[in-house]
Formats: structure tokens, sequence, C-alpha cells
């Protein structure tokens, strides 16, 4: 086993006698660094580089010559790459020479499969090299005299890239970029929210502590904790303002504490400006007061809508009443109205038994604890109209066969559309939603069609052209239909407006 590892190590040093580098070619397989480019801060760092090899096919073993230069890098370590030694049994050296030359250290490294393996393929890693930083600067990692061998010791061309590190020196520098709040006046008690962005400017992770003040005082500390480089983070403070004199004036900074060897400290403070704390008002408004309509008949539910607001500096919880005349339609809580904010309420005014006559609407807002100003939570808009429900009248006048347009017809062809003519005579205030329905039978008094119209009618007549379609099968003779007229379908509580109506029509073939 020891004759077949000297006997590969001889080989490749008789191979590194040869003229190299082959001259470049497509396709070839390539020997670079992996990063290629680095970028190390500070002195005394440790890092590591890969050597990689790409698409290569038969690889038995390699040997590689790594040059740098001593007076900024040191090199302390290498190891065995898994490219080769995931294929099988694997011989690995390395020598490391800070003092190579005056101007260049030196890592020189090989590594061979042992025993009747055909070689690997692909990509992969060939070795691993730990570099130390010494000092500042920049210097290239040269890769010379490299050589690849299949298990016949046939050289294997390739290409080669260099790579390069540079040193360079720490920045210790974190800072307030941006404060805002989410008030410039806030009442005596209120919360404030303050809102801080802060950043890494330096080239180092950093943890440190982000304070806000109101003047000198402190309101609240967080801590940032490991921040990449060049990266920002938001951070939002709460200040409670209830110890806060009323009519202060209050200047609103942040400060992040100084990080070790940090120098650039100016912008470690912001200031935002003042917060002026003043002192609260409580004070709640009904401000609208809005009925749906204003008729209604004596058993219909009308609508109230009541908007209300917090005209003061506090949020508010409190009822509001409506009412018509002095009777109550209803109360609701309103919870957590924000100060400067609106809304709106709406009471269901059921009128069933209420007496025929013209109501006044009006809501009251309940006072808040410490509210002076109630002139306003009182509101007085508007009047409703309350008829009598049997002053409503909607009745079917006629049911006529008709075409289209209207015109009347006697007959119609079964497998046709057969259309009728429906006039409502209405005696009404306003619009009324109903229910017009047309059941249409043949001959034989078998229902074989229903079509129907639900919508707002209006006072005085109206007419309908409702078509449905005769089927084919239907029994032809003298055949008749049936108009209603109802406030709702019957499973929903609706009930007839008039008398049904009806008329006779014939139905015939070709």
């Amino acid at each position: 086993m020891f004759k077949k590892v000297l006997a590969i190590a001889l080989l490749l040093m008789m191979l590194a006698s040869l003229p190299f580098p082959y001259s470049v070619m497509g396709g070839l397989a390539e020997v670079s660094f992996q990063p290629r480019m680095n970028t190390v801060w500070g002195t005394e760092e440790t890092f590591t580089v890969n050597i990689t090899l790409t698409e290569i096919t038969s690889l038995y073993g390699w040997e590689i010559k790594l040059y740098y230069d001593p007076s900024i890098l040191n090199g302390t370590d290498a190891s065995e790459g898994p490219f080769l030694k995931n294929a099988g049994q694997t011989f690995f050296n390395f020598t490391i020479n800070d003092n190579y030359n005056a101007t260049h250290g030196r890592i020189k490294a090989f590594n061979t499969l042992v025993g009747q393996i055909p070689g690997v393929n692909g990509t992969g890693v060939l070795f691993t090299v730990t570099f130390k930083t010494k000092d500042l600067g920049i210097t290239t990692l040269d890769l010379e005299e490299t050589i690849l061998a299949d298990i016949n010791g046939n050289s294997m061309p390739h290409t080669v890239k260099d790579g390069g590190v540079e040193v360079l020196n720490v920045i210790h520098d974190v800072a307030i970029r941006n404060i805002s709040v989410s008030s410039n006046i806030a009442v005596n008690g209120q919360l404030v929210e303050i809102y801080v962005t802060t950043a890494n400017l330096g080239n180092r992770s950093e943890t440190f502590h982000v304070c806000t003040y109101y003047n000198q005082t402190l309101i609240a500390n967080k801590t940032v904790d490991a921040l990449s480089p060049q990266t920002n983070t938001a951070l939002t403070f709460v200040w409670n303002t209830a110890s806060i004199t009323p009519n202060a004036s209050c200047i609103i900074k942040a400060e992040a504490s100084q990080v070790p060897d940090e120098i650039s400290l100016e912008d470690n403070v912001r200031v935002y400006g003042i917060v002026a704390i003043v002192q609260g008002i409580h004070d709640v408004a009904v401000i609208a007061v809005r009925p749906a309509t204003d008729k209604v008949y004596e058993g219909e539910v009308l609508n109230i809508y009541v908007i209300v607001a917090s005209k003061g500096n506090y949020t508010e919880t409190f009822n509001v009443t409506a009412y018509s005349d002095s009777t109550l339609i209803g109360m609701q809580t309103v919870q957590n109205l924000t100060y400067g904010r609106t809304r709106e309420l709406t009471y269901a005014w059921d009128t069933k038994g209420v007496i025929n006559k013209t109501y006044i609407i009006k809501a009251i807002a309940s006072m808040v604890e410490g509210e002076t100003n109630l002139a306003n939570n009182n509101l007085t808009d508007g009047t409703v109209t309350v008829y009598l429900l049997g002053a409503l009248s909607i009745k079917i006048a006629e049911v006529i066969p008709c075409d289209q347009l209207g015109r009347p017809v006697s007959s119609f062809l079964a497998g046709t559309m057969a259309n009728f003519k429906i006039t409502l005579n209405c005696t009404l205030i306003g619009a009324k939603n109903i229910l017009l329905t047309i059941n249409m039978h043949d001959a034989r008094g078998n229902t074989i069609g229903v079509v129907s119209f639900q919508g707002p009618v209006a006072s005085g007549l109206t007419t309908f052209v409702l078509g449905l379609p005769i089927p084919i099968s239907a029994n032809v003779g003298n055949a008749k239909v049936y108009a209603n007229a109802l406030s709702d379908w019957p499973h929903l509580g609706g009930a007839p407006y008039s008398p049904e109506m009806s008329a006779t029509f014939e139905i015939r073939r070709l």
C-alpha cells in the first residue's frame, strides 16, 4: 500500500516538471476559489476558502500550490475536501510556509485515491485552507503548478482562476436614522407612540441599547441584538403621558448607546421636536338624526339613523337613546369612540299599535364623566307621520291576456310564450313594495306556470306585462290565469292586499 501511495506522489512530482499551464480550451475542467474574492474585516480574524474543481471526468489525484502575501495573511491550516474522499480511501498531505520567499507564503497540497478506483467525475471541493488576517491590505491568492491526473498518470488539461482577499479596517458605528410620533398634540394621560429607526452603519454585527426621552426624562429603552452590518431595524416605544402636567412642551429624542471602539457618535442621537401636552376635554354629541322616510303605515318597521361624535380629546363610551316624541324607540351603547371620530347607529322603530299622527324624532347621548358641554348631547331632527293601515289600498283592476306590447289577445299556441297585462290601482303614500304573482292553468285545471314580480309600486295606476311559456304538452282548450297582489310570500308572513282576479284564454295547437 505504501509503495502505491509513494508511486502516486512521485508521479505528481514528475507531472509538476511538465510545461504548464495548458492553453485555454472550451469545456475544460476549472480549478478556482469559492468564494473567489473575500472581504475580511479587521486583523487577527480567521476565515476559510475552498479550492474547487468543476466538470472533471475520472480524476484520480491532484497537486496544487497556493501563493499569498504573508504580510497580509498567515496560513494556519488545510483540510481535505470531500471530492475524492467520498469515492474511497485517499492519501492527503500539505505543507504551509509563510516565509516561502521574500514576497510570498506558500501552501502546497496533494491528494490521491488509493486502490483500483476509476476516478471521480463531476464538481466538488478539493481542499479547504484556513487563513488568519495579519494586516490591512489586498493580496491575490495564486494557484500555480496545478496538476490533475487520472489513474494511469495521464495529466488532465484544465484552466485555473486565481482569487483574492481584501482585509479592511473594522468600523463600529450605530446610529438613529429617523424618529417620529403618532401625534404632535396629546391629552394628559394619552398614550403616544414613538417610532424609531436605528441602523448599523459599520461592518460588524452590533448589540446596543436605544433609549427615548421627553426633555431629559427617560421614556423607555430597548435592546437591539446582533444587528447585521448595513441594516436598519424599526422600534416602537409607548409613552404614557399621565405624569405630564397639561400645557407642557416636551422635546422628544432617541439615543443609541455607544458600542466598543465606536468613534462617530454624532449620529447616535436624533431629536424629533416638540409634543404638546394639553388639558383634556370630555364632549360627546349627537350630530344627525335621520328617519329612513317621513311617512309610514302603522305596523311597518322604520329605520332611524343616528350619528354621534366624540368631540373632545378622549376615547369615550356612552349610551344613545332614540325617541318618537317622548316614547322610547331604543337605546344602544357606543363603545370606545375615539376622539375626533363619528359612528352611525341604526334603530328599528316598530310602529305596530302606534297611534296615527306625526311624531318628532330625537336622540340623546348620555353625559360622560367630566363633560360640561351638554347642549349638543340632544338633537331633534325630522318628523315621521304614521298612517292607518286601512288607508293603504292596492287592488288588481284587471288581468288581460295580451301580446308582448300589451295588446289584448284571446289565445296562445302550446309551446309559445303567453303574456298577461295586470293593472294595479294603488292608493298609498309614496312607493310600496309588493309581490305580484301570475298562476297559469291549462284546460284541465293543471298548473302549467307561475311568474312573479317583487318590488316597489307608486300611487295610482301601474301596469305590468308578465310572460311565461306554455308547455307543448299543455291540455288545449279554455284555460285560466289567476293574479294576486300580496305584501310578501305567504311562507314569509305575507298577506294579500286584494282579492284574487282571473281571466280566461284559449290554448290551441297548430
